[in-house]
């Protein structure tokens, strides 16, 4: 069962191998969610307007949205792959 890492500065946990493949797998209904987030957030970023008079504002905020996509598509990646995992003939069943 998954317990507290006290060596850690920050609340983290600390799982088997086998929670860790099932803590990851998200359902279906969570990645149509989270896909429907990335295509908000990439559709602001493809929409975004560049201001001659404050680029940097302009910069960071294209940055920001980059940041979320990549931070979204690997949630959906960490998924993907545990589920992989879980269903491979080597997987051993909690």
């Amino acid at each position: 069962m998954a317990h507290l890492n006290p060596e850690s500065l920050f609340q983290s946990w600390v799982f088997s191998e086998q929670e860790q493949k099932l803590c990851s797998v998200l359902t279906l209904l969570q990645k149509q969610a989270i896909q429907n987030q990335i295509c908000q957030l990439a559709t602001e970023r493809t929409t975004l307007e560049y201001n001659p008079t404050d680029p940097l504002k302009f910069l960071q905020r294209d940055a920001e949205l980059k940041g979320q996509i990549i931070a979204l598509q690997y949630l959906i990646t960490l998924s993907n792959d545990a589920e992989s995992r879980l269903a491979s003939p080597n997987s051993q069943e909690i």
